[in-house]
């Protein structure tokens, strides 16, 4: 059996850990999962209330609770789940669970970017479609049918003639969760106390860093700081566009899987 990855090893691991993050985790996700149904009561209570009748859920009601649930869970997923391997009692024993370090590695990335994000998105779906279904007078169209119109229109904003943006909105959001949970990972692995603060607080010191850092190097070899759009054209912009984006996601991505792995590999109690 190899020290590295086995397949079998691999998949009894993966189990476990996506029962132990439905153990500790379940109850909250589930709980964020149902944030549309708690978004329209409120909403209705206090319509109720104030104005003696109930009212028609916005936009705005509808995504708020999608956007709240989401950020919520990617904060709160790798704190409570990863976040105890930290303490000597829980992470002693997850150090001598029977997988490798790259196996228990993978199964973070797959838990974090690939279950969380699946489990979160059908029970919302869900909530939202039986609300949309049963209350359709006051909760209209489902937010993801608004979500996806809203988005299609913007994304169709950003395409022109002479080329489009070459990562689609789905596609997009999807990495967006991906570079925020895994990076709050990462804090959850690296800090001992007050894991989500110091996460936090790191992101906006390396925010600072990386920009100033691109400034200098910009001014030391003599590159423009501020790009005059008359000297580029359109085709030629959308394209720098593409290039800067996926480059930015791949150094990102690359940096902070290393970092997780690295983490995993010389965590010792």
């Amino acid at each position: 059996m190899s020290n590295t990855f086995d397949i079998k090893r691999f998949w009894n691991y993966l189990k476990y850990d996506l029962v132990s993050a439905g153990n500790d985790s379940g109850l909250t996700l589930a709980i964020l999962g149902a944030m549309p149904v708690f978004f329209y009561g409120i909403i209705e209570a206090f319509s109720l209330i104030f104005s003696g009748h109930v009212t028609n859920i916005g936009f705005a009601g509808k995504v708020g609770a999608y956007v709240l649930a989401i950020g919520i869970s990617l904060i709160f997923f790798p704190a409570k789940h990863y976040g105890t391997l930290t303490d000597k009692r829980h992470g002693s024993n997850w150090l001598m669970l029977p997988a490798s370090r790259q196996e228990k590695w993978l199964s973070v990335l797959l838990v974090t970017c690939v279950a969380v994000p699946l489990f979160l998105l059908a029970e919302l779906a869900a909530t939202d479609g039986l609300l949309s279904l049963i209350f359709n007078g006051t909760y209209g169209a489902t937010a993801l049918k608004d979500i996806c119109s809203g988005m299609d229109s913007v994304w169709s904003e950003l395409s022109t003639e002479a080329g489009r943006i070459a990562l689609s909105w789905p596609y997009g959001l999807y990495l967006s969760w991906c570079e925020n949970i895994l990076f709050f990972t990462l804090g959850s692995l690296c800090f001992k106390k007050s894991k989500v603060g110091k996460t936090f607080l790191a992101a906006f010191l390396l925010g600072m860093v990386v920009t100033m850092l691109t400034t200098l190097t910009l001014k030391i070899f003599g590159l423009p700081t501020e790009l005059e759009l008359s000297d580029v054209t359109e085709e030629g912009f959308i394209r720098g566009i593409n290039i800067v984006i996926y480059a930015i996601y791949l150094v990102y991505f690359a940096v902070v899987d290393v970092l997780i792995y690295l983490r995993i590999k010389t965590l010792k109690h």
